[in-house]
């Protein structure tokens, strides 16, 4: 650019102004108004009581699981047990 160039500032009256002032604020508000109606649809939805019913299922079989593989390691431990040789037959 040369040194003569000049920019030039754009005044803005009141009216203009306040014209933007009255956009600004209209698209807030519709902003303001379709996020409350998305944050109620949310709400209203079945998607979070699905999806605690189906935690509370995993955690459910999650445990049976967990009580299941604990006696099953009982069982196998008890069964070691009694397949050693007691210590009466080995004395002779």
């Amino acid at each position: 650019m040369s040194k003569h160039t000049k920019f030039r500032r754009h005044k803005m009256g009141g009216h203009d102004a306040e014209g933007l002032k009255n956009f600004w604020e209209k698209v807030i508000r519709e902003q303001t108004k379709q996020r409350e109606g998305e944050e109620s649809r949310l709400s209203k939805s079945a998607l979070n009581k699905l999806r605690q019913e189906w935690t509370l299922r995993l955690e459910g079989q999650a445990r049976q699981v967990q009580a299941h593989t604990k006696t099953q390691k009982e069982q196998m431990t008890l069964l070691s047990i009694e397949g050693l040789p007691s210590p009466d037959k080995t004395v002779a």
